[in-house]
């Protein structure tokens, strides 16, 4: 076996098994974890979203 055909073939596990390669051979996963996303600011509701634009047309005549 090359090693292209073992690249594509670990290349098409899924990332747990890759992981659990990675183990197996006891070298260090060059995956790093997966860190939670920051988390997002939330929308204005319609309600907010109305009363601002209600106030930021009384400034214009």
């Amino acid at each position: 076996m090359k090693a292209e055909t073992a690249y594509h073939v670990i290349q098409a596990l899924p990332e747990s098994e890759v992981a659990r390669l990675y183990q197996m051979l006891g070298v260090q996963s060059p995956f790093q974890p997966k860190q939670s996303k920051s988390k997002k600011k939330p929308l204005i509701t319609d309600a907010e979203a109305t009363e601002y634009l209600l106030k930021k047309l009384k400034r214009y005549p």
